[in-house]
């Protein structure tokens, strides 16, 4: 009974209600970085094709497939299917480009009456709504003189959902022939248990073959940009309020393997001439989303882009040569000219400009590769790899910052100048917790980009295994690093989540953000990243507690902004249920009028967020200030809070 009471003492005083005052000074801190929250873009888990990509179709080209979980060139006929008396097969003659060599051949039988043709699966279904426009195309190879309809089937209802057709006449001779269409549904489905047919009468086409490539249905893209991001991602993409887009990736530019490497020329033109390739995570890449649609997103979002080149290493530990390096060199400065050249007197350029792209894209952010310090490539990229794009980029442009995969201490000779380390953190969520000082004592001549970071174990996840989803604890853990590094925003240059978005389907690890056909499940390190982004300022203010107590469980910073707005960031991470807390300045409050707490917090330590079920709370209220003094309740034992004045 004793030991039972020693216990509960024990846990009432480490829970205790205990207050926190703070004093923000009138003067000091240091200018922030005005890149420190962005983003990280890379295919993985179906955040592009069958996610932000807006192209609803899977398989449209015939590109490769996945077998038993890993990506490859094998062709094949996934997730497309016969409707009434046909039948399906590849074929690989006559193609349609030689980027695509196969297309899928439509044999009609002899027999055949009514509607015929073939349907496909979409990436587990499509959303079909009303609220938003839809554009159907295909390429077609044959003799053909009729209606061709294209039309959205719900299973759940057995009906048809929004229909559109092709009146189309052509012959073999004439070769292949695309036909588009755009729609607008009648009725929405009410899920995503939807297929899309394309079908014609059988009885005037008997014993026919018919070749289909390229089969495409893109629901209305943000902005209407054109082949661009499916507009409900893009916009929650858009809220987080970051400022710069790291891209392409990750280990998706990598490749498992040669040649699989991301190789930016092959993802741009025209899609039909576009080869995709074996993805690093275990299915095809279209590249459909390719270079210049990662620009676009650049464009229509306001966000720096800092661009990835692939330099020398493939995930497999394949390590280009010295002696082979220079044509990698060489593509990574066609890239550039590409993006940066002059449309009149350079050839990259001028090809960019041929896309509709006359105006040159301003890059100032060039990473060399991308965690070079695994697979046996640190040794490499330290002798030549590095050295070879960072000479060659600075010669041909001076003030690119070049960013490096390993700590530039690292490098020979070290700390290069206009270069930054980019630093990848996947922590427990003590680890996490511990980044709030890490960078308090590193030189200031040497910066860090943390181009990925997320907390993806806590005591609670069996060994081997990572967080499905981000935790309220795992969020806030999040949050305080964070706040240590607007503390050294000085120093730290960016910051992004290691994950923007993946499926919600076939994929057990943590993201800001999940998606289905027609859902969008934001994670607490969703709305975490969003408070601290969207609440930053221009330079640090130093703030200091009344009792000069420790950091932890409580942890704070404030930034101001150059209009003059204050932003005081306050994190409670397993402390008391409801802390006190009261907030002055040094200067003087004249001026001065309520402020706003804003606050995330969920229902419990272990909360997550899920389809149908968002348990994380997103709360703003007015504080009113009494005699120069902002106070209010912090309520939760774990939560993320802004104080804006």
């Amino acid at each position: 009974m004793l030991l039972f009471n020693v216990s509960v003492l024990v846990l009432l005083i480490a829970k205790r209600v205990t207050s926190l005052n703070l004093t923000v000074a009138a003067s000091g801190g240091n200018a922030t970085s005005p890149l420190l929250y962005g983003l990280l873009y890379e295919d993985v888990f179906h955040s592009g094709d069958g996610g932000v990509y807006s192209e609803m179709i899977q398989n449209r080209a015939f590109q490769g497939s996945s077998q038993n979980g890993v990506a490859s060139t094998i062709r094949t006929l996934d997730f497309w299917h016969t409707k009434g008396l046909s039948t399906l097969s590849l074929e690989n003659s006559s193609s349609l480009t030689a980027a695509l060599p196969y297309h899928m051949r439509v044999d009609v039988s002899k027999d055949a009456t009514g509607p015929t043709g073939f349907w496909n699966e979409g990436f587990s279904g499509f959303n079909v709504t009303t609220k938003t426009r839809y554009a159907a195309s295909f390429y077609l190879r044959g003799d053909f003189s009729g209606i061709i309809t294209a039309n959205f089937f719900s299973n759940s209802s057995s009906t048809p959902l929004a229909t559109t057709t092709f009146t189309i006449s052509q012959t073999e001779s004439q070769g292949w022939q695309q036909h588009n269409s755009t729609f607008t549904p009648t009725t929405s489905s009410s899920d995503e248990k939807n297929t899309f047919a394309i079908s014609f009468d059988g009885a005037s086409n008997t014993g026919k073959s018919l070749r289909f490539n390229m089969i495409s249905v893109f629901q209305q893209t943000y902005k209407n940009s054109n082949n661009g991001m499916r507009m409900d991602l893009a916009e929650g993409v858009n809220a987080l309020g970051g400022k710069f887009l790291r891209l392409p990736g990750g280990n998706n530019m990598e490749g498992v393997g040669a040649p699989w490497r991301w190789k930016w020329n092959e993802t741009v033109g025209r899609i039909i001439d576009r080869p995709g390739r074996p993805g690093t995570w275990g299915y095809v890449n279209t590249d459909g989303f390719g270079l210049l649609e990662m620009m676009q997103w650049c464009v229509d979002m306001n966000l720096e882009p800092i661009l990835a080149v692939w330099a020398g290493l493939y995930l497999n530990g394949e390590i280009i040569p010295q002696n082979a390096l220079q044509p990698y060199v060489d593509d990574a400065m066609a890239e550039l000219e590409f993006l940066l050249g002059d449309p009149v007197t350079t050839k990259g350029g001028a090809y960019r400009a041929s896309l509709g792209y006359i105006t040159p894209f301003k890059i100032r952010y060039v990473e060399i590769g991308n965690e070079d310090y695994l697979n046996g490539g640190q040794a490499s990229y330290i002798a030549y790899r590095f050295n070879a794009f960072n000479t060659a980029i600075k010669t041909a442009y001076p003030s690119i910052i070049t960013i490096s995969t390993i700590d530039t201490n690292s490098l020979v000779p070290a700390n290069p100048a206009n270069t930054i380390t980019d630093g990848h953190l996947y922590q427990s969520v003590t680890d996490t917790l511990k980044l709030f000082s890490a960078y308090d004592n590193r030189p200031r001549t040497q910066p860090v980009f943390i181009g990925e970071y997320a907390t993806i174990y806590d005591s609670l996840t069996p060994s081997g295994q990572q967080l499905e989803d981000p935790t309220l604890e795992s969020a806030t853990a999040e949050a305080v690093m964070l706040l240590g590094l607007e503390r050294n925003a000085d120093v730290v240059v960016g910051v992004c989540h290691g994950a923007l978005i993946k499926s919600l389907l076939g994929q057990n690890a943590v993201a800001l953000m999940k998606h289905s056909p027609t859902t969008i499940v934001y994670s607490i390190s969703y709305y975490v990243a969003k408070l601290f982004a969207t609440h930053y300022g221009t330079s640090t203010v130093p703030t200091t507690s009344s009792s000069n107590e420790p950091y932890g469980p409580l942890y704070w910073s404030t930034t101001k902004s150059s209009s003059g707005t204050y932003y005081i960031k306050i994190v409670n991470h397993a402390g008391a249920a409801t802390t006190p807390v009261s907030v002055s300045f040094a200067g003087g409050v004249l001026g001065m009028g309520d402020a706003k707490l804003v606050t995330v917090t969920a229902p419990g330590r272990y909360s997550v967020n899920g389809v149908g079920n968002e348990t994380s709370v997103w709360r703003e209220q007015s504080v009113a200030m009494r005699n120069g003094v902002f106070s209010f309740m912090l309520e939760g034992e774990y939560v993320a809070a802004v104080l804006v004045v």
